[in-house]
């Protein structure tokens, strides 16, 4: 049987992603996961809260509460998690997040980075020109601006935390206005239903991180 790791940068077991990714994960694979908070309480977690001078990333507990996480304060975190994967013999490993993350890690395995999967996807299609990206939080709205606006000409940024709403009418209405040609959901925290609702309002297709990472996942293994 195949081994692949994952790395959630909150706690793993991410039992809500694994609804989405047995499906596409099938046959012999065995998917081993771990997150960079695994060994933390929720009081110390806090100390990892973005300061105001790094990137912000949004992840859940093991117990589904969402947490806000500086980038540059978990990097330790996941490159011990990385080795840890290593360490029991997988053949590559998911980042399961979407955030832009600096080439640091060290890994003797490939590492999927589903930022620069969702990114290279888009960049590949022709005829987009106005695109909607939805994000958890407001604090990332300037950073996602930063990432996509080389790849589109017109971005268009929406809030909707995937950890406290299972909808948000507000974002896809603003979405649907903005007349966009395509909208990605810029977070490992996103659904298949979530998506297939934000579709459906927007009446434009709409790209799943998870699912979308997954799929490049299972081709290299």
């Amino acid at each position: 049987m195949k081994k692949i790791g994952a790395v959630t940068i909150g706690q793993a077991p991410r039992t809500d992603v694994m609804e989405d990714l047995a499906g596409i994960l099938q046959g012999d694979v065995e998917l081993i996961q771990a997150g960079a908070l695994d060994s933390l309480t929720l009081e110390e977690v806090k100390t990892l809260r973005p300061d105001g001078t790094g990137n912000t990333l949004v992840s859940r507990m093991r117990d589904g509460t969402g947490v806000m996480l500086q980038e540059q304060k978990i990097l330790p975190l996941m490159q011990q998690r990385i080795h840890e994967l290593e360490e029991q013999g997988v053949s590559a490993i998911l980042i399961m997040c979407t955030g832009e993350f600096p080439e640091t890690f060290v890994s003797r395995v490939p590492l999927i980075y589903p930022s620069k999967v969702i990114c290279s996807v888009v960049a590949a299609l022709n005829n987009i020109s106005r695109i909607g990206i939805i994000t958890p939080e407001e604090a990332q709205i300037e950073d996602i601006r930063k990432k996509w606006s080389p790849i589109v000409e017109t971005v268009v940024p929406v809030q909707w935390n995937p950890y406290l709403e299972s909808r948000s009418e507000t974002a896809v209405s603003l979405l649907r206005e903005a007349h966009v040609d395509l909208a990605v959901m810029d977070c490992f925290g996103y659904s298949s239903e979530m998506r297939d609702f934000a579709a459906r309002a927007i009446g434009k297709p709409v790209i799943l991180s998870r699912t979308m990472a997954a799929r490049v996942l299972l081709e290299i293994v």
